[in-house]
């Protein structure tokens, strides 16, 4: 019986060969893995609108900054605890819609208003005016309510709680008072979280219109 004899010449030849299947698979590896569809799954971040305590209530955001994709939505909520401390996310991209939280509104002297609930420590602002018209203090509804005024200037309310979709071409954005889960209460019609998903890039600055040193941005890639 001869004898199978392995030489280097052999050896070299097994080796080039492993070699060239080798690179062959990597490449089509490389094919189909650039072929393979991609997916682009969208994304919720979260933002703190305040925090700390009825001690030591936070009046910022956290985080303040985020980077996020078109398409991407951001989730406020307010984590504050045992305390009654309002705030809002308000966009104001348009100077000339920011809005007080107080609103000086004519009424008629005659108007009679009743405390709620009956028997409360609870009244109406009213400077006396002429012709037969008062001046009432109230708190601003474009503040107090979740409000949206688009690129012609029409303004629109949304319920407490809201998930608005943003162009970027509104000229002002609110939130609406929100507060703790279980504190809306305190503030009839308030609501406890916002929702915004951002449709176009941009940097978009925000504030809490109680506490205007209280500001946040949010970045969004294409």
């Amino acid at each position: 019986m001869r004898k199978f004899l392995f030489t280097k010449k052999m050896l070299s030849t097994v080796l080039i060969i492993v070699f060239m299947i080798a690179t062959f698979e990597i490449s089509l590896n490389g094919v189909y893995a650039s072929n393979a569809p991609t997916t682009s799954e969208k994304q919720t971040v979260t933002v703190a609108a305040g925090g700390g305590n009825a001690t030591a209530p936070w009046t910022v955001f956290v985080p303040q900054e985020i980077t996020i994709k078109s398409g991407d939505t951001v989730v406020w909520s307010n984590p504050t605890e045992d305390s009654g401390e309002p705030h809002t996310v308000t966009f104001v991209l348009d100077n000339n819609t920011m809005a007080g939280v107080v609103s000086p509104l004519g009424v008629s002297n005659t108007t009679e208003f009743a405390a709620n609930p009956p028997g409360s420590n609870n009244e109406p602002i009213l400077i006396p005016g002429e012709d037969g018209m008062n001046t009432l203090i109230a708190v601003n509804a474009r503040t107090f309510n979740p409000t949206v005024i688009d690129s012609q200037g029409e303004v629109q309310f949304m319920n407490p709680n809201a998930k608005y979709s943003m162009t970027g071409d509104e000229k002002y954005i609110n939130s609406g008072w929100f507060l703790p889960g279980g504190q809306e209460g305190l503030y009839p019609g308030s609501g406890n979280t916002f929702s915004v998903t951002f449709e176009k890039p941009g940097t978009y600055g925000y504030l809490c219109i109680l506490h205007p040193w209280m500001t946040g941005s949010v970045v969004v890639e294409g």
